[in-house]
């Protein structure tokens, strides 16, 4: 039987780089834990958006459709007549501020949320553009409950149009981002993503039309508020792998 080969020095070892080299971590621990989870629950309760609107629609008391009117007529802080594309519309919301509170708090959730769940996404370009879209999209839902339809339709509107970009365009990316180490994830939120694409597009496009205007616009904005709550999940249990890291391919 051949004798055993000699032990090296673990000195000359580590100088000639022959030394064993503990096995590289898959994955990251679970960084920014508390702060995660605040950014999930902030995300979590994007749904409630959906009921503010349910709530004040309610209580509307000019006639109101969820398939024609718009988000926005919720919001109005007089009973008046808002001029649109296609003619005027009348709008009298006595629940006006649950709406313009859902739009405040919720997008002001939206933001901070995506800002705290940064931490779960790898960390390149689409995930830091899905960041910032994310935030914009919020900061735009804010302006919308600050200034409303009624009492400052400049404003409102000003404030109110880069939602319908930044929110699917957040989507897409937020996809982008997570497809290389979460497939399935990734897919389906570009999917999403594209729907609020096609969404915004028709509402664009008929703009000047009446009928259906508010399902477009809903089928615009809804469907982020209803994923985030995917994506929350998903990122609260999800570590992202070593790959991710900054740097590691360096290493």
């Amino acid at each position: 039987m051949a004798p055993p080969p000699p032990r090296e020095h673990p000195a000359k070892a580590a100088r000639t780089g022959t030394a064993a080299r503990a096995p590289r971590a898959r994955r990251l621990p679970r960084p920014g834990g508390a702060a995660v989870a605040a950014g999930a629950l902030l995300w979590l309760a994007q749904p409630l958006y959906l009921a503010a609107e349910a709530v004040t629609a309610s209580r509307f008391t000019a006639p109101y459709s969820f398939l024609d009117n718009a988000i926005s007529d919720l919001g109005a802080t007089s009973c008046t007549r808002v001029e649109y594309a296609h003619g005027p519309v009348p709008v009298c919301s006595p629940w006006s501020p649950v709406m313009n509170t859902a739009f405040v708090v919720l997008g002001l959730a939206l933001a901070a949320g995506a800002v705290l769940l940064a931490a779960r996404l790898p960390r390149d370009r689409a995930a830091r553009a899905a960041v910032a879209l994310w935030v914009v999209a919020g900061l735009s839902a804010v302006g919308s409950g600050v200034f409303s339809l009624d009492r400052a339709p400049a404003a409102h509107t000003l404030a109110s149009l880069p939602v319908f970009v930044a929110q699917p365009c957040a989507l897409i990316t937020t996809g982008v981002a997570l497809r290389r180490h979460r497939r399935l994830l990734g897919w389906s939120t570009i999917a999403v993503g594209v729907v609020c694409v096609a969404g915004t597009a028709v509402f664009a496009a008929r703009v000047d039309v009446e009928h259906f205007s508010g399902l477009f616009e809903r089928l615009a904005l809804w469907p982020g508020h209803l994923w985030a709550v995917v994506l929350a999940v998903a990122l609260l249990r999800w570590r992202p792998p070593a790959a991710a890291r900054p740097g590691a391919a360096a290493r």
